[in-house]
């Protein structure tokens, strides 16, 4: 993976609190910063879900809240209807396992998060359900 060298100018309490978390996990800023973009832009499968338990409570939060690509989700519910129907070509038929591999990828993230931040004492059932109220 190629990388961009960037110049960002942080608000002193977001650059505190990357800090503090670096600390934490005795990580460089940079890789927290790296992982909390990935997070809410990047592709979920560069993600091992190892790494999670070095997360901080709000890097997990964001996976836990993090939806698929509205494009991949139409486009994983049109490749279902049609597979349904049995109309799928080879390369649909790649498409797909390939969107389901990536749906099963985010859950199995989703899981750990929400299992982790359980481990660190919240309550991860009102908390989803004050989430559901919410939308």
């Amino acid at each position: 993976m190629t990388q961009a060298p960037i110049l960002l100018q942080l608000p002193d309490e977001i650059y505190e609190r990357l800090r503090e978390i670096a600390d934490d996990s005795q990580r460089p800023v940079e890789s927290v910063l790296i992982d909390s973009l990935t997070l809410l832009f990047g592709n979920l499968p560069t993600i091992n879900p190892q790494q999670l338990v070095t997360f901080s409570d709000e890097q997990l939060w964001a996976l836990v809240h993090r939806l698929i690509a509205w494009r991949q989700d139409a486009r994983l519910s049109e490749l279902t209807r049609l597979s349904q129907q049995g109309s799928l070509s080879a390369a649909d038929q790649s498409e797909l396992e390939s969107l389901i591999d990536t749906y099963d990828q985010y859950v199995l993230l989703r899981s750990k998060a929400l299992l982790l931040l359980k481990k660190r004492g919240y309550n991860v059932e009102q908390h989803l359900k004050l989430a559901q109220t919410n939308l």
